[in-house]
């Protein structure tokens, strides 16, 4: 079982839950996107795997400020680029 990794949620108005657990071997790279509309500009957070054709969006419905998205998108870097450096040992 991975020890360490990110953890999607999706939770519903009947009180379902999805859930899916990403390991940090599988991230390639997480980015952050630019989303534009036409009224409207925001970010989002992605995750690019390995494996999967398609970005995985980590906030599917809220649009939280690239404020609160930055420090998310600096720690998965550093892990991401510490457990590449962990495997060419």
């Amino acid at each position: 079982m991975p020890a360490f990794g990110v953890q999607l949620e999706s939770h519903f108005w009947s009180g379902r839950v999805n859930r899916r657990f990403v390991p940090i071997s599988k991230i390639l790279k997480p980015v952050i996107n630019e989303c534009v509309t036409p009224v409207t500009c925001y970010w989002s957070l992605a995750l690019i795997l390995r494996g999967d054709e398609e970005l995985t969006l980590v906030f599917k419905e809220l649009q939280p400020p690239v404020k609160m998205l930055i420090p998310v998108w600096k720690a998965l870097c550093k892990a991401t680029t510490d457990k590449e450096s962990s495997m060419s040992i």
